[in-house]
């Protein structure tokens, strides 16, 4: 055990003489690694928040029910006694036209306009919340509402939701493709990368193995090598994101200002920043594994 830790230990400090000596061109390799991987940290993270603001918006969603002006009376309490006994409904509210014309005093400035109305032109209302806001839920509800007496127009608000759900499973399906297709490209860099390095000490390569040194010893400074270019590049990746995220937020927040909202992009937390720097170890690891297998190892025997 204690030979394996010391085989290993010194395959890193290796590494790490070999970094400190290229510095510039190390940081120049893990800087390109960084901006390859931080446009999937980019795009995962404003999908998220999109996909966040979405559901909070969408579980404030309701079902606007408007009476007809020449309703009958009674109609509003019979359509309310039908609301309590549906199971479907998880809540809702009844607004007269008194009290809604009340309040678009309250929110216009332009009073005049309002007293010279001979008639309230606002229908009595019901604002309705049901308990599925699924669509297939939300439209029969609908057609059960339309058989009630008294009710002139449905309006089913958050129509644009679905619109934003499905431009985000857009973004998704091409996350998961620029993801992949940069993925390849990462894998290309960092293997050509160790590449070049075994090209350059081919001879000290060829008088270990003359000495005796085993596959695994050979192989085992290219991997860490690989591994750190990875973990590197992953930790760019998370300050090229913190950066261009902090930037937007600047302009998202001066106008969710203007739409009196205070949305922005969540910057991405410890959990997501571990799994980015671990994804980039993991793929320079297999990066330098099969570069290392191709290369090496085929000029060897």
């Amino acid at each position: 055990m204690k030979s394996w830790l010391t085989q290993h230990t010194q395959a890193l400090k290796l590494v790490l003489r070999r970094f400190k000596a290229n510095l510039l061109n190390t940081l120049f390799i893990c800087l390109a690694i960084g901006v390859t991987l931080a446009l999937p940290s980019i795009m995962y993270t404003v999908l998220s928040s999109l996909s966040g603001l979405a559901n909070n918006v969408k579980s404030e969603s309701q079902i606007s029910v408007f009476l007809s002006a020449d309703q009958a009376s009674g109609t509003a309490t019979s359509i309310k006694a039908a609301l309590e006994k549906n199971a479907v409904v998880k809540s809702f509210k009844f607004v007269s036209k008194e009290d809604a014309l009340k309040q678009l005093e309250t929110a216009t400035a332009n009073n005049n306009v309002l007293s010279s109305l001979e008639q309230n032109p606002l229908p009595d209302a019901f604002f309705i919340a049901p308990k599925n806001l699924d669509a297939a839920s939300v439209e029969s509800l609908k057609n059960e509402l339309a058989k009630l007496e008294g009710i002139e127009e449905i309006v089913v608000d958050g129509a644009w939701i679905k619109r934003l759900n499905y431009l985000i499973l857009i973004g998704q399906k091409a996350m998961v493709i620029i993801t992949s297709l940069l993925g390849f490209a990462l894998v290309a860099v960092i293997g050509n990368t160790i590449r070049m390095q075994i090209l350059t000490q081919q001879a000290e390569i060829e008088l270990s193995q003359l000495i005796g040194a085993t596959k695994s010893f050979i192989r085992r400074p290219f991997l860490y090598l690989g591994a750190l270019y990875g973990l590197i590049g992953g930790l760019f990746a998370l300050l090229i994101t913190y950066a261009v995220i902090s930037v937007f937020n600047q302009s998202l927040n001066t106008l969710a200002r203007e739409y009196q909202t205070d949305f922005s992009i969540n910057l991405p937390d410890i959990t997501s920043g571990s799994v980015v720097c671990l994804l980039s170890l993991i793929v320079g690891l297999v990066s330098a594994y099969f570069a290392v297998s191709k290369s090496l190892f085929k000029n060897i025997n």
